[in-house]
């Protein structure tokens, strides 16, 4: 995975027979990336979410092959947030202000739920970095989990939810 529009490449590593380690590149694809953090791998497929820069095309689901089976773009619009599995499902930050319980599928993209966690930032500084690098509703940090306790935070808070099935 690689950020900034760099996309995906799948490497298959196999030991020769003399001992020595070989490496196949199996394919490359501009469809599929992360800028800030690493896919989820469920089942024998990926789950990303594929916003930067220049690309909005939300959450993604790739096979093993690199086929890309579908792709939420903005509806809802992933973009730089954090997804985290647990007992089979997917919790995933929007990136601004809001998290999604999702069901991972291959077919389509299945939402559960949806809550808004941050309806509008703590006012700061004009010139504070947060204000200066996107808003204050950035919540782009890697999500805990513990003990059906879910960290999320964003540029001005830190929140705990309690998640319960």
């Amino acid at each position: 995975m690689g950020g900034y529009e760099l996309g995906a490449v799948m490497i298959k590593v196999e030991k020769q027979a003399d001992g020595s380690y070989g490496a196949a590149e199996l394919f490359r694809t501009k469809e599929f990336g992360e800028q800030t953090k690493a896919p989820i791998l469920y089942q024998g497929y990926f789950y990303g979410e594929y916003g930067t820069n220049e690309r909005h095309d939300g959450m993604v689901c790739m096979g093993m092959d690199g086929k890309i089976l579908w792709k939420t773009k903005r509806a809802p619009d992933f973009n730089k947030g954090s997804m985290i599995l647990a007992d089979g499902l997917i919790l995933a930050s929007d990136g601004a202000r809001s998290l999604y319980l999702v069901e991972p599928s291959p077919t389509e993209y299945k939402q559960l739920a949806s809550a808004e966690l941050f309806p509008e930032g703590v006012a700061g500084p004009e010139n504070d970095i947060a204000s200066r690098v996107g808003g204050r509703n950035e919540n782009w940090a890697p999500m805990a989990l513990a003990d059906g306790k879910l960290l999320v935070r964003d540029q001005t808070q830190l929140k705990c939810i309690k998640v319960a099935h």
